[in-house]
């Protein structure tokens, strides 16, 4: 095929682009990644050539809404069909494009006005291939049920094949699809990044999108590099105050000073972040682990294994969420327990979640990030090591969670709360980078040092009290 026609209808394949064009037999396939990685394309071009191969198949091509698919992916579809002199026929009363062997493409929106009727828009149909566009948009329920269309009698080539931008971790997607390929044969996820489809993009593309994005981006590692990752929206807290080039790197442990370790519960992702405190006031944020999935008994028991690699002989000293120091039926259920059983007997603040501490944590730490220690080293800084993991019942994968929420992904909630009846921001809760956040402020508002409060001082020209009794001339 030629490389001199435009991106949008021509392609030169290679690479993942080719893996991902030549794979016609994985039941489920994941090519996802990053913008301008060329998704959509080699898609349609891969389904072209199986319906010319493949007489009589048929094909759907969909997307979330009808908008999508017929805005989006309809005309993309037939500006290379056009290129490559494929002539289709277009049907209205049943929406398919026909081809002159007989392949038909049927075309959908797959989200029905009425929700009584979820799956009204793709029942009855006899499919032996889908294509889905945009598949981060689309409830996991919907996409299991049009998986299940698969079905179409004859020696056709099943597939359905989907084609996310790079979604975060805990989507349904990443679920179906993990990063390790574990369900192979019958699942594969393919990620793209906009290098790989550098040879067809303008010369001026891949700088103009670094530009926009550049490495210490938080959304670089989606929509550059096309890897999973957190879709942050919103004003990161610690915004010009944590900078990654000065506060992340080497941070020695220290069997001498005590380590502090704090825990988050978390509906669905558990967090443990340990940090000690040098004699000279350096703050050294050490390791983290967060849990997907995990019930709270298997995720203590996997911290204290790793603490115990990782820190041998530590004095440790442990806080959490007050809910884990409460022995009551309020808050998370059986913490309490469940952190006695094992030795762990953490101490917190009764407020720690309320706004008002939460943003005097913040706040210690902001401050902190432009200090310097009594040595002169930062007196802020988070490890760059390999101890910062994210575990889930089948895999162990190095995740710098909390680099990446102090830098950009903790980000402020847009809506304001009322204390003391003042307006005042508060962090929001993304059910994700919050978790090691909230480690770090737990540690700080039960370990940090309060900064000293400032005496009232009189005004001058105030009346002086009385004051009588000897040696009363010295103190008036």
């Amino acid at each position: 095929m030629s490389a001199t026609a435009t991106q949008e209808v021509v392609m030169v394949f290679k690479g993942k682009h080719w893996d991902a064009l030549t794979d016609v037999t994985t039941r489920e396939l994941d090519i996802e990644g990053a913008i301008r990685a060329g998704k959509t394309t080699v898609c349609l071009y891969r389904e072209l050539h199986v319906a010319l191969q493949h007489p009589g198949i048929f094909i759907l091509f969909a997307r979330w809404t009808d908008t999508g698919v017929y805005g989006l992916v309809l005309p993309l579809w037939r500006a290379i069909c056009e290129k490559v002199g494929v002539r289709l026929t277009w049907h209205s009363d049943e929406e398919y494009d026909e081809l002159p062997n007989g392949s038909r493409i049927y075309v959908r929106g797959l989200k029905a006005q009425d929700q009584t009727l979820r799956y009204s828009k793709f029942r009855g149909l006899t499919l032996s291939r889908v294509y889905i566009d945009q598949a981060e948009e689309l409830p996991h329920d919907v996409y299991l049920e049009v998986a299940g269309r698969l079905s179409q009698p004859g020696d056709y080539p099943k597939q359905i094949t989907i084609s996310p931008q790079s979604v975060e971790e805990g989507h349904w997607i990443s679920r179906e699809f993990p990063e390790d390929n574990r369900h192979l044969p019958h699942r594969k996820y393919i990620p793209l990044s906009v290098h790989d489809n550098g040879h067809n993009l303008p010369p001026d593309v891949i700088p103009a999108l670094m530009r926009l994005y550049p490495p210490e981006h938080p959304k670089h590692k989606t929509l550059i590099l096309g890897r999973r990752g957190m879709n942050v929206i919103g004003e990161p807290v610690y915004k010009g105050a944590f900078l990654r080039a000065v506060h992340e790197g080497v941070a020695e442990y220290d069997s001498r000073l005590r380590l502090e370790v704090a825990l988050d519960f978390g509906k669905h992702h558990p967090c443990a972040v340990a940090r000690q405190v040098s004699p000279v006031g350096q703050v050294r944020f050490l390791a983290g682990i967060l849990g997907q999935q995990l019930y709270l008994d298997d995720f203590c028991d996997i911290v204290l294994r790793h603490l115990a690699q990782w820190f041998p002989g530590a004095t440790i000293e442990w806080c959490c969420d007050p809910a884990g120091t409460a022995d009551t039926s309020h808050g998370t259920p059986g913490a309490y327990k469940t952190l006695s059983q094992k030795g762990i007997n953490p101490r917190s603040k009764p407020d720690a979640n309320s706004p008002a501490m939460r943003l005097a944590a913040v706040e210690r730490m902001a401050a902190l990030m432009r200090k310097r220690a009594a040595d002169r080293s930062e007196a802020f800084v988070v490890s760059n090591s390999e101890r910062w993991l994210r575990i889930s019942e089948s895999a162990t994968i190095v995740d710098r969670f909390l680099a990446d929420g102090f830098e950009a992904g903790y980000v402020w909630d847009e809506h304001l709360v009322s204390v003391n009846n003042k307006p005042v921001r508060k962090p929001k809760k993304d059910g994700w980078y919050e978790h090691g956040q909230n480690c770090a402020e737990y540690l700080e508002l039960c370990f940090g040092a309060e900064p000293p409060k400032e005496k009232k001082r009189m005004p001058m020209g105030s009346p002086v009290g009385r004051v009588s009794g000897e040696g009363a001339w010295l103190q008036a």
